[in-house]
């Protein structure tokens, strides 16, 4: 078996350390703005039919999301917010965007839970002497996340974390890996990274020079061949046996 020797390992968040997806995202997006709708209407702001309202939040969030995708530039979800508030002539300002941003998130973050074997994975990294980092793409705020890191007991395994809402590229621009390298203190050749999509966590890192290992999710968009020595693994728990300690 293929054993890497390496001194640093980086993972992706969502769907490696932490489940966002016990419900699909599209229905979640629907209990998000609905969440968000309701606030507005409980504080009586005068909000259009909530046909219109979900029709324009499609629009702005999928212009946001586009402009990313082409840019790799990460958006960040309270200027669309903003946006979409403003849209309707609702006077916006800082408060009422995290308002409204804290009701949105609220279904997100109900069900969101841990993968069981990811405290015990990133103990025994640490056990072993290895540096670790995060590196997530997310256009939600930062705060929020080091929060859920806190709520479910792995933030302490962090050397360091990097969300794209704040460093302002995405997955897979060079300069993130680049910016994590430099973190890690630790050559690229001597670096893992592990993550379940197979471009930002897998093809990026791998081009940069780290090692990279695939933790398979169903459903996901992976290429119908990959490099034969590729390793893919199905739960975090299997990662252990490919580091050499």
């Amino acid at each position: 078996m293929q054993r890497l020797h390496i001194d640093g390992v980086l993972f992706d968040l969502g769907s490696t350390l932490l489940e966002y997806e016990t419900i699909p995202w599209s229905v979640l997006d629907v209990n998000c703005i609905d969440s968000g709708y309701r606030y507005l209407k409980s504080e009586d702001y005068k909000i259009p039919p909530v046909d219109e309202f979900w029709s324009r939040h499609v629009e702005i969030w999928d212009h946001h999301r586009q402009k990313s995708a082409d840019t790799l530039k990460e958006w960040r979800i309270t200027d669309a917010i903003t946006e979409l508030l403003d849209s309707f002539d609702i006077k916006c300002d800082g408060k009422l965007t995290d308002q409204f941003f804290d009701a949105y998130y609220a279904p997100i973050s109900r069900q969101l839970s841990v993968f069981a074997d990811a405290p015990m994975v990133l103990e025994s990294l640490q056990s072993w002497g290895k540096k670790i980092g995060l590196v997530s793409n997310t256009y939600f705020p930062k705060d929020y996340h080091i929060r859920e890191l806190r709520r479910f007991g792995l933030l302490h395994y962090f050397d360091f974390t990097i969300f794209s809402v704040n460093f302002g590229f995405r997955k897979p621009h060079p300069s993130i890996y680049s910016k994590a390298s430099e973190l890690l203190d630790i050559e690229p050749a001597n670096t893992l990274f592990v993550g379940d999509r197979y471009i930002e966590d897998c093809r990026g890192p791998r081009e940069f020079g780290m090692h990279a290992i695939i933790k398979y999710r169903e459903g996901r968009d992976y290429p119908g061949s990959m490099d034969k020595n590729q390793i893919i693994i199905r739960s975090l728990a299997e990662l252990l046996k490919y580091i050499a300690d």
